[in-house]
């Protein structure tokens, strides 16, 4: 009876290999299958992803515009709104039209220091022959809080730009010096508390830097 079994087991063993060569090739399509699935996946998020960055350097509305997402564009340099020229080549970049409702957030991002590098693609007057960086470094940049404290000025002047630059000065001060971070600060807590004041009473006839050392260029 032993033999038997033993025999029976011989018969079978070829049909037992050729079994385990059929899984073993039904692994690997699987696996194949899997690796070539997961590269479709990653081909497409790579796609949305690169989408996703365009539509955030070309979806940007200045009749509209969203302060957020301005200030974002701003620091990571994907802001490209351009003035065109008659055959529409890119002159400079575009201002947003902000108004009265904006100015709340851009004095909050204004709390931001940081200085941008390079900064060529920041809307500033075209008109002006001063330039309107300052030197970090070594290298050429602006200060977001200056900038949109500039921002804010034109809105209540009225005007796309607030000054030929946005440049804030102490007439205090001789040959130019640019003011450091800790003065931005307080001339934008200037900007805060005009705000408040101006919501409550609606007098325009006390810009926020009246009667300071602080003036724009």
């Amino acid at each position: 009876m032993r033999e038997m079994l033993i025999n029976s087991d011989f018969r079978h063993a070829p049909h037992l290999f050729q079994i385990n060569r059929m899984r073993q090739a039904t692994i690997r399509r699987t696996l194949t299958s899997l690796k070539k699935t997961a590269m479709k996946y990653f081909i497409i998020i790579t796609i949305l992803v690169v989408n996703s960055i365009s539509c955030e350097r070309d979806d940007f509305s200045t009749e509209n515009p969203d302060v957020g997402k301005f200030v974002m564009q701003l620091k990571n340099g994907t802001y490209n709104v351009y003035e065109l020229g008659e055959n529409g080549e890119k002159l400079w970049t575009k201002m947003p039209y902000f108004k009265e409702k904006h100015i709340p957030l851009l004095i909050q991002y204004a709390g931001d220091t940081t200085k941008v590098t390079p900064c060529g693609h920041f809307p500033v007057n075209p008109l002006s022959s001063i330039p309107p960086y300052r030197i970090h470094d070594g290298k050429l940049c602006i200060m977001i809080a200056e900038y949109l404290l500039w921002c804010v000025e034109g809105i209540i002047a009225k005007s796309t730009f607030a000054s030929l630059t946005p440049i804030l000065i102490n007439s205090n001060y001789i040959d130019d010096e640019r003011l450091d971070g800790t003065e931005i600060i307080e001339v934008k807590n200037l900007y805060q508390n005009w705000w408040i004041e101006y919501v409550k009473t609606g007098d325009t006839e006390k810009p926020p830097l009246k009667g300071t050392v602080y003036k724009w260029r």
